[in-house]
């Protein structure tokens, strides 16, 4: 129930176990480490936490099926907020609630290899990196990502699908990854999906003055933004890179203002439906 510092020490958390933060956990930096860790693990459950300090990792986790996360509120000096891990075991079954970021220098959420993943809000405030960000992840399904001066002068966004998300089993594009609403403000990108990512739907988004594109679609695949805004900032693009296949199958309705529109090099069935003063220069 108090209030105290870890310092650069982890806590373990074990299968079956529910662990309840109501007082607030200071955290020091452990390089490579969380500061809360649940590794292998089956059944694990975070009800509330409030964490506080520079951990290299808030929370780190691979490995675990049956992971349910409730309000956990991150105010950071430094470090990654929620992170689960790339080169480890496959994660099933993974549910959040609300997460709430301030202050991490990296991402204030961070997934790798997690089929299942339910997330109810993620909001990310003075981030460095990413707000949410989804890598080799299916059936997936986001209410909200609210960032606000996240990213900035960097590659990152508010919203980032990477590395072969939404890809599935059997290596199609066919949807599964669902995120209900989008908003993000200043920083860096607002929308970025990129590497081969895609089977996905956002049903709308809400973007303003972001620093880099708006909106930047590269090498994708089947992805659908079904709606909403963007006013000033950065471009939204469709762009590509040589290493991957080009962009296929993309459909986006959208009312710009103040920002262009570009698609190069052009795509395979993309599908545009704007309105709004932006400027366009697509195929």
């Amino acid at each position: 129930m108090a209030s105290g510092s870890i310092g650069a020490s982890t806590l373990t958390i074990a299968s079956g176990k529910t662990f309840e933060g109501c007082g607030t956990i200071h955290t020091g930096w452990n390089s490579g480490k969380g500061a809360i860790e649940s590794l292998n693990t089956n059944g694990v459950a975070i009800p509330y936490l409030t964490m506080t300090g520079g951990p290299y990792f808030g929370l780190r986790f691979h490995g675990v099926r049956d992971l349910t996360l409730g309000q956990i509120v991150m105010d950071l000096d430094t470090g990654l907020g929620i992170r689960f891990d790339r080169d480890a075991p496959w994660n099933y079954n993974v549910k959040m609630d609300s997460v709430h970021v301030t202050g991490a220098g990296s991402h204030a959420v961070e997934t790798f290899n997690i089929d299942g993943l339910e997330i109810r809000e993620v909001i990310a405030r003075d981030v460095g990196e990413s707000g949410l960000l989804i890598q080799m992840s299916r059936n997936v399904h986001v209410g909200l990502v609210d960032g606000d001066n996240v990213a900035k002068g960097t590659g990152y966004a508010t919203l980032r699908f990477a590395n072969n998300n939404g890809q599935n089993e059997n290596g199609n594009y066919n949807t599964n990854v669902y995120v209900d609403k989008v908003v993000s403000r200043g920083g860096g990108r607002g929308v970025f999906c990129v590497s081969q990512s895609g089977g996905a739907v956002i049903t709308t988004v809400d973007l303003a003055n972001n620093g880099n594109n708006a909106i930047l679609i590269e090498n994708c695949y089947n992805l659908s933004i079904r709606g909403g805004t963007v006013n000033g900032g950065g471009e939204v693009r469709i762009s590509a890179r040589d290493e991957f296949p080009n962009n296929r199958d993309i459909w986006i309705t959208l009312a710009v203002n103040g920002a262009s529109v570009r698609e190069s090099p052009c795509g395979q069935n993309i599908n545009w439906s704007l309105s709004g003063n932006g400027a366009r220069n697509i195929c």
